[in-house]
């Protein structure tokens, strides 16, 4: 059950990835990202409710201390990756935000083993090795794609990377602490939390873009030529993340995060060849390659 529910995250994840890298064409300011952000994270919410309530599991919202601070983490690392992703295939080639997201499901391995003693085998140690040596040969594929790599982009893929790992990792807290929680009250507070965390963000960056030349746009001039890619986002981020998190029930995190990023890939790597049409070469191949070589040894040896 554990890999349908993955395959059903992985599908919702592609198509996020579509819309959002349409909806990075309309950002000209940082505070352009926080707003569609925003209204993402609103809509969500609203989802979340509207679940709950068709579960007839409205109670489920009255939550202990502990699961208050776990949906805190997970909103934050939420708002600080969906920014942090949508500025960088604004900026850079789409494969290459992907990559770095593979490199970010160390984060909830080492995190798991930490303070869940969840088993790490030799053979997926090694596996795990092979997806840095993949990330490192697919840092050269963006090089020769893009031209050198800037400070800036390099941080916010790295910010990239750790806060989807950090929010995965808080999902995996979820169902540890909460083995019979509500999934849906646990995304509902999350997007509460990121919607919060993105509005404070959103005035201070309209603030610092209004002493700039470009003055910010009103929200509604922003949303209006792209409310459609952004209702879809909304949608499919929350599936997105619902099943990741059911998933995790089931699936330890060194199988589960390899896993959903590898697949992630791989379906990027199509989407950015036929429809972005993003140059794919000889090292991105063998980056892809070795990803997939990677994935089978965690997962089956």
């Amino acid at each position: 059950m554990g890999y349908l529910f993955l395959a059903l995250a992985l599908a919702s994840g592609v198509t996020k990835g579509y819309c959002g890298k349409k909806t990075s064409f309309a950002i000209k300011s940082n505070s352009d990202s926080m707003i569609i952000n925003t209204l993402r994270m609103l809509a969500c919410i609203l989802i979340g409710f509207a679940l709950l309530a068709i579960q007839n599991d409205l109670a489920s919202l009255r939550i202990a201390p502990l699961m208050l601070l776990i949906t805190a983490l997970s909103g934050v690392a939420s708002a600080m990756f969906v920014v942090s992703w949508l500025l960088s295939v604004k900026s850079g080639a789409y494969m290459m935000v992907e990559v770095f997201l593979l490199l970010g499901v160390t984060v909830p391995i080492i995190l798991c083993r930490i303070f869940f003693d969840e088993h790490i085998g030799l053979w997926q140690i090694i596996g795990i090795a092979i997806l840095l040596v993949a990330v490192y040969i697919m840092c050269t594929y963006n090089t020769s794609l893009k031209g050198k790599m800037s400070i800036t982009s390099l941080i916010l893929l790295l910010l990239c990377g750790i806060s989807n790992g950090l929010a995965d990792f808080s999902q995996k807290w979820f169902v540890r602490a909460y083995p019979e929680g509500s999934v849906a009250a646990f995304n509902f507070y999350t997007y509460v939390f990121a919607a919060l965390t993105l509005i404070i963000a959103y005035l201070a960056f309209r603030a610092a873009d209004g002493r700039g030349e470009n003055k910010p746009r009103p929200p509604h001039k922003v949303i209006k030529p792209i409310w459609i890619y952004v209702a879809v986002m909304a949608i499919c981020l929350f599936a997105n993340s619902y099943f990741k998190t059911v998933a995790a029930q089931y699936l330890d995190a060194v199988k589960l995060y390899p896993l959903n990023q590898g697949g992630a890939v791989i379906l990027s790597l199509m989407m950015s060849a036929l429809i972005f049409k993003e140059k794919i070469n000889a090292k991105c191949i063998v980056g892809i390659s070795l990803s997939f070589v990677a994935l089978l040894m965690i997962n089956l040896l």
